[in-house]
């Protein structure tokens, strides 16, 4: 009693013995204010008024995911804290960005991009989330978690505002492709924070174009991987094709030796003349050898046709 239910979340949050529990603020107030109140005040998700219990029940099982995860990256976090302070000690504020951008060029993941970008606002001592967008694919992440609700919903309200503003202690860097929101800017030393400002910025337009070369990448992979099963199946239909005609081939030479075995064993039985005879030989004989020179040239086209084939295997195999 006396108090609302940011100031009871801050508490729980501040408190050691509660500070794990999950905060779910329930509220009939869906504004980007309301819902950075509650993230301010510690929360980890937020339902607007009026809800199903099924929401609720998904919410509140997510809820107990993240507290599992939680506590598995607490050990991680603190191992990452040391070794941060040992590098911030020993680089500069540009030599930390140029860092990054070395590394930047090597990474293919949104995993491996969204952490290089979260250790590089640690090793400035901020505290921030990072939204990294490729495709149809979005990764929320910061050092509580992946794509944890509350979070991914207060990025999903700033990615659509100016490309580089500020309010409170906040700051946010937008371009298409990434999102990165500080939490803790340095507000008391004006300097300090417009050279963090100046180097984050820089680090969000080459992760941008970064994230964008890995888009056109996967993008030409796929056609290509869908260019070869075309080679492939091409490759495959002209095997068939030959297949099928040194059959047709065999087969009518086996027609042609049974028509001209028949032939002879018909003279016996049709009291031809021998000059009839060697007329109807040579009739059958020139139509078989019209026949034959047919077959020949159809070889040479299916010769044709298996150079081709192994073309194609040449380029699927590149």
């Amino acid at each position: 009693p006396g108090i609302n239910g940011y100031v009871l979340c801050q508490r729980l949050k501040g408190n050691p013995g509660t500070s794990e529990i999950p905060v779910i603020f329930v509220s009939g107030e869906d504004t980007i204010e309301a819902r950075l109140k509650g993230y301010d005040a510690g929360g980890d998700d937020f339902v607007t008024k009026p809800f199903a219990p099924e929401e609720l029940i998904r919410k509140i099982t997510v809820a107990q995911q993240i507290v599992r995860r939680q506590q598995s990256l607490q050990e991680q976090s603190e191992a990452s804290e040391y070794l941060s302070s040992l590098a911030l000690a020993s680089m500069d504020e540009a030599g930390t960005v140029l860092q990054f951008m070395s590394k930047l060029i090597a990474w293919n993941t949104e995993q491996e991009i969204a952490e290089g970008l979260l250790e590089l606002m640690h090793r400035y001592q901020l505290d921030g989330v990072v939204q990294i967008r490729i495709a149809q694919r979005s990764l929320t992440l910061s050092k509580a978690g992946a794509n944890l609700p509350l979070e991914t919903s207060v990025i999903n309200h700033v990615r659509g505002m100016d490309r580089i503003f500020e309010f409170r202690t906040r700051s946010v860097h937008n371009f298409d492709q990434v999102t990165l929101m500080v939490n803790n800017m340095p507000l008391a030393d004006p300097d300090f924070c417009g050279r963090i400002r100046d180097n984050l910025s820089v680090a969000a337009q080459g992760t941008d174009s970064r994230l964008q070369a890995i888009e056109t990448e996967e993008a030409n992979r796929k056609s290509q991987e869908g260019i070869l099963d075309v080679l492939q199946t091409v490759q495959e239909s002209i095997s068939a094709m030959r297949q099928a005609h040194l059959q047709d081939r065999a087969a009518s030479t086996e027609l042609m030796v049974q028509l001209d075995q028949d032939l002879a064993n018909s003279f016996i039985h049709l009291g031809m003349t021998d000059n009839q005879e060697r007329q109807m030989e040579d009739l059958v004989g020139n139509f078989m050898k019209r026949l034959v020179e047919l077959l020949d040239r159809g070889e040479e086209t299916q010769q044709a046709v298996q150079r081709l084939s192994e073309k194609l295997g040449q380029l699927r195999k590149r």
